[in-house]
């Protein structure tokens, strides 16, 4: 009876068995995998089982189950349903986590969302539990992992080379571009491939999205997918510090994310570098584009990760690079092949250049909507020169007009599309800084040799000459870059940090050699009519008789009328005056008054000089006249002539102190009309305080004009001064100015000083003076009078 008893339990437990295996296919074929699971726990511990029967002397035996040999299999096949049961729910948990998001669009500004349906969170806990149960759940985390990665590469591959098939269709050879592959990118227009770029984006975006909604949820379940981390939790949940450690311990879902960040750096990272040839060619507004998209996705995908992309703003920051840099080589290239071609006459300014400039000056030139236009405008189309009815229009700086050149027009906009850099690209500002001050430096060390050391004669423009028109359009173009240079510097610094500041020295030290650069361009001015007024004017000093002109030519009545001056003077006031017609219409008032305030101090000094070394030359060509009456008629038409300088119109009146060197000199006084404003008498005695101090007067800058020798001829209409070396060889010092006391008894009435101008101009006229004039002036508040009386002083026997 016994043993009947012990066969009919161990009968029992086989039948408990069979039973469990057969309601594990039931339930896996309806989907109850944690019922599968509870019956495969339920099939395993009836295995285990070791039921007793008692033997005949009253003991008790063990039999297990697993031993029997109908039974030896069925742990094998009980095996392969756990697995194929862990299989179908870890796929299952993975196909939700991949799809999460996906049933509607997405918007990846916003952030992810974890609400479900009670439904859908109860069956993800069930699948959970179940490969708790069968201790699966670091399997399922990284087949997790693996499947989002793979996705993402899957995604990355088929968006790329379809976007590769339908750029080869729409240029030439599909079939071969379609072969290549992602190798094929680097064929790919700007354009296509930004397409490209937006599609990807958004797809592995999406995914992103998803993965950092999964995990979200997961932390808020307390969802460790980590069998570890479950025992741990399982653990501490009787010492009450379960939740602790669930937050502590770091989730698969996290590092799935983590990783699914790294793969779409790296492939975004590849595809960029695929590229880097391609993208140092485009244009700053496809560069722009590209850099705007890749740093948006870049943010976006650091957001997601919680971790810097470092790889890829590496190679976001490379191309950037190596954009500028070959931007930068490209117009230091067309900057000198323009103004090689440069023929320095002025060029018309668009209303697209005018807004650009107006942004720059109200410091938004980092908001440039400048078209790519550059493509179409050559340096030569835009040295044409205009027809003489078209009206050019000139450059407005703050209120302020320039003529300028194509060259300056070029030099412009490539600072402004470099300042625009510098906003884009914040990371390169301090090299952006280096490329602007050479782009300046260069137009300033070539304008130089170009127009000064008459360089355009030789480069391919093949300039004839360097005339007055070619000086004056220079001396605009650099007014107008010293105009612009701080608000250029202002622009840079807003985009440096505070500790950079000091590169910006450079702009200074620049702004300082195109100050130099204009000073020079101005006594070349002056030394042009020196060149003319000491080769080819001074000559005729020797054919000219003073006492007989005084004898047999009558002085005019009116101090208003006309007088006939002699063949030196008459050229002086001749060339003088075609310059100032050639300059009027080039230069700015300011400008115009600066030129001239030099041109009459050299004059002013350098006729008495003239006279007197032809008086004491060794051909004794030319005599001081000895008659009062040439005394008389050499002193009259000096005055005449400046006179009529001082009424040129836009010139500031000099004070010409020629006449009293002259007077001096001859040992005569001629009567001039009484002022209406006479000067006051310490006026008077600091005039006569500073002629007996003997002040030296500044030297004239002499410099080279061009490399012409021998030229006699005077200014022409035209504007052309042609310069020789001989008289621009270097400066020349002006000698010492004396004053002499002419003796009461043989003065009729006293000397009268120079009118005063006006109040207005009072202070203006001394600081000109005081700037440029080549002898000082008697005095500060005092300006020439044209008016003079025929009246002569007759010599006491």
């Amino acid at each position: 009876r016994a043993d009947l008893r012990a066969i009919s339990r161990v009968m029992e437990g086989i039948e408990d068995v069979v039973n469990c295996k057969a309601s594990i296919a039931s339930l896996m074929s309806v989907g109850d995998h944690l019922g599968a699971i509870e019956a495969l726990r339920v099939a395993r511990s009836l295995l285990a089982q070791t039921p007793e029967q008692e033997s005949g002397d009253g003991s008790s035996q063990h039999l297990s189950l697993g031993k029997l040999r109908a039974l030896s299999k069925v742990g094998e096949q009980l095996d392969e349903y756990e697995k194929l049961v862990v299989r179908n729910i870890t796929d299952e948990l993975v196909d939700t986590f991949l799809s999460w998001g996906t049933e509607g669009d997405i918007d990846f500004r916003a952030p992810p969302r974890i609400s479900l349906t009670t439904d859908r969170r109860a069956n993800i806990r069930g699948v959970v539990q179940s490969l708790r149960l069968c201790g699966q759940l670091s399997v399922a985390g990284a087949t997790y992992q693996k499947r989002l990665c793979d996705l993402i590469s899957v995604t990355v591959k088929a968006i790329v080379t379809e976007c590769v098939a339908d750029a080869a269709k729409t240029t030439s050879n599909g079939a071969d571009a379609s072969a290549k592959g992602i190798s094929g990118v680097a064929s790919m227009s700007l354009d296509q491939f930004l397409d490209c770029l937006k599609m990807l984006f958004e797809q592995v975006l999406g995914l992103m999205w998803g993965a950092v909604a999964v995990n979200k949820y997961c932390i808020s379940e307390g969802i460790l997918l980590d069998d570890k981390a479950a025992a741990n939790e399982a653990t501490n949940s009787t010492d009450g510090q379960g939740n602790e450690a669930s937050q502590l311990t770091k989730s698969a879902t996290a590092a799935a994310l983590s990783a699914a960040a790294d793969l779409a750096e790296k492939s975004v990272s590849e595809l960029l570098r695929l590229r880097r040839e391609a993208h140092s060619l485009v244009s700053f507004d496809g560069m722009r584009q590209l850099w705007d998209t890749s740093l948006t996705f870049t943010l976006q995908l650091e957001r997601f990760s919680g971790k810097k992309a470092y790889g890829l703003r590496s190679t976001l920051l490379a191309q950037a690079k190596s954009f500028v840099e070959r931007k930068h080589e490209a117009n230091m290239s067309s900057l000198v092949a323009a103004l090689d071609s440069e023929r320095w006459v002025q060029c018309n300014v668009s209303a697209e250049r005018q807004a650009a400039l107006t942004r720059l000056c109200s410091g938004r030139a980092a908001f440039s909507s400048r078209a790519t236009a550059r493509g179409t405008e050559t340096a030569a189309a835009a040295n044409v020169p205009p027809s003489p009815a078209a009206k050019m229009a000139d450059a407005d700086v703050e209120g302020l007009r320039y003529k300028v050149v194509w060259s300056c027009l070029l030099l412009l906009e490539m600072v402004m599309d470099d300042v625009a850099c510098a906003a884009h690209f914040q990371t390169l500002a301090t090299n952006i800084v280096g490329k602007v001050c050479e782009l300046l430096r260069l137009f300033n060390t070539r304008s130089t040799h170009l127009v000064l050391g008459a360089g355009a004669i030789h480069s391919a423009a093949r300039l004839k000459s360097i005339n007055a028109k070619h000086l004056a359009i220079v001396t605009q173009c650099i007014a107008l870059m010293l105009a612009i240079l701080p608000h250029i510097r202002a622009a840079l610094m807003a985009q440096l940090p505070a500790k950079q500041h000091a590169l910006l020295t450079d702009l200074d030290k620049i702004k300082t050699d195109y100050a130099e650069h204009s000073e020079k361009v101005l006594n070349k001015l002056v030394s042009i009519i020196g060149g003319i007024v000491e080769h080819s004017l001074a000559p005729k000093i020797a054919k000219t008789s003073f006492d007989e002109r005084g004898a047999t030519m009558p002085m005019p009545e009116s101090p208003d009328a006309a007088l006939e001056c002699c063949a030196f003077l008459d050229s002086v006031l001749t060339n003088t005056t075609k310059m100032h017609q050639v300059l009027k219409v080039m230069l700015p008032d300011e400008l115009l008054r600066d030129v001239f305030s030099r041109i009459f101090a050299y004059l002013d000094h350098k006729i008495p000089s003239l006279y007197k070394a032809a008086a004491i030359s060794a051909e004794k060509n030319f005599t001081m006249p000895t008659t009062d009456n040439g005394k008389i008629r050499l002193i009259k038409e000096l005055q005449y002539v400046t006179g009529a300088l001082n009424c040129l119109p836009g010139v500031l009146p000099w004070k010409f102190t020629a006449m009293k060197v002259l007077e001096q000199e001859l040992d005569i006084v001629v009567i001039q009309p009484e002022p209406e404003d006479t000067p006051q008498e310490e006026d008077v005695a600091d005039e006569k305080k500073e002629a007996d101090d003997g002040a030296p007067t500044p030297s004239v800058d002499l410099g080279p004009i061009d490399n012409k020798e021998g030229q006699e001829e005077n200014i022409e209409g035209d504007g052309n001064l042609p310069a020789n070396d001989e008289a621009s060889s270097g400066k020349e010092e002006v000698p010492e100015e004396h004053t002499t006391t002419i003796p009461k008894e043989q003065v009729k009435s006293p000397l009268e000083e120079h009118a005063a101008p006006s109040d207005t101009q009072d202070e203006e006229t001394s600081h000109e003076q005081n700037d440029v004039s080549a002898t000082p002036p008697n005095s500060e508040d005092e300006a020439p009078v044209v008016k003079e009386e025929t009246e002569t002083v007759e010599a006491s026997e």
